[in-house]
């Protein structure tokens, strides 16, 4: 039976990191353009003539943060076929 000290756990690359960040902000363009939270927080603090402006901003980076997200898998997966196996 192998031991939690027998598994060796990979470092965390910028792969990863790239993944993980993309996610986020994925998660943050997705809350704000598909709930009325921005809007609302837009006309609480005034600039509530910005709100027309949400989707030519968030689907864009909407897009962006699957794209780095995509990048950063296909930079793990690149990663992993140049390791070799022990």
């Amino acid at each position: 039976m192998a031991d939690k000290d027998d598994k060796k756990e990979k470092p965390v690359t910028q792969a990863d990191r790239i993944v993980f960040l993309a996610l986020k902000g994925a998660l943050v363009a997705t809350v704000f353009l598909f709930t009325p939270l921005l809007t609302v927080v837009l006309n609480a603090i005034g600039l509530g003539s910005a709100a027309p402006l949400l989707n030519a901003l968030m689907f864009p980076l909407l897009f962006i943060c699957f794209g780095a997200m995509g990048y950063g898998m296909w930079k793990k997966k690149i990663g992993e076929k140049s390791e070799p196996d022990e």
